[in-house]
């Protein structure tokens, strides 16, 4: 039972890893500086703010849209069979 249970659970597991990747308050919490922060700041001292923080967009898009959410969709396929 258990082992079935846990299979079952994975992807909501997977689904709320994800979530608090995107939590940045998490990252304020242990001490790290948010990265949409830090590319603001690159990107004030740079002069190349919006391409910054595009960027750093376009990384919490492929992380979490197409990576994540891609190993999310497949077990839920593997857990259904």
């Amino acid at each position: 039972m258990l082992p079935q249970a846990f299979r079952a659970m994975v992807p909501l597991l997977l689904t709320q890893a994800i979530v608090l990747f995107q939590d940045t308050s998490l990252v304020y919490a242990i001490s790290l500086a948010d990265f949409f922060g830090t590319a603001t700041n690159v990107g004030d001292h740079d002069g190349t703010t919006i391409e910054m923080v595009l960027f750093a967009g376009a990384c919490y898009f492929v992380v979490c849209r197409l990576v994540a959410s891609g190993l999310v969709k497949s077990l839920q396929k593997k857990v259904a069979r």
